[in-house]
């Protein structure tokens, strides 16, 4: 039964992984962590590596206390993020005309 497995600490799992990858000296390790990353069931959808962004917005968006924070905070960002590219937008515009303007002369 998987209630009756006694989920084991992170120390131990790290001990587990080396004794069956042949040990912390092997030069296949960053190759197999790699593909841990990217298929490993514990690590979020397959063939997508999880940073340190996607843990947070995941473990703050499934707690309904903090999850309307998160929200907004994803939006101000949205916001913020548009303004500043319509912002870099005006300003190459601007750059464009006044070289025309100086080629004309």
């Amino acid at each position: 039964m998987k209630e009756d497995r006694k989920m084991a600490t992170m120390s131990q799992r790290i001990s587990a992984f080396y004794r069956q990858s042949g040990g912390p000296g092997n030069p296949q390790i960053q190759r197999i962590l790699e593909e841990h990353l990217l298929y490993g069931r514990d690590h979020g959808i397959p063939g997508k590596k999880e940073d340190i962004n996607d843990v947070l917005r995941e473990v703050f968006l499934n707690d309904h206390s903090t999850r309307p924070l998160v929200i907004g905070l994803l939006r101000m960002r949205a916001a913020l993020k548009e303004q500043w590219e319509a912002y870099l937008n005006a300003l190459r515009h601007e750059d464009r005309r006044k070289v025309e303007e100086l080629e004309k002369l």
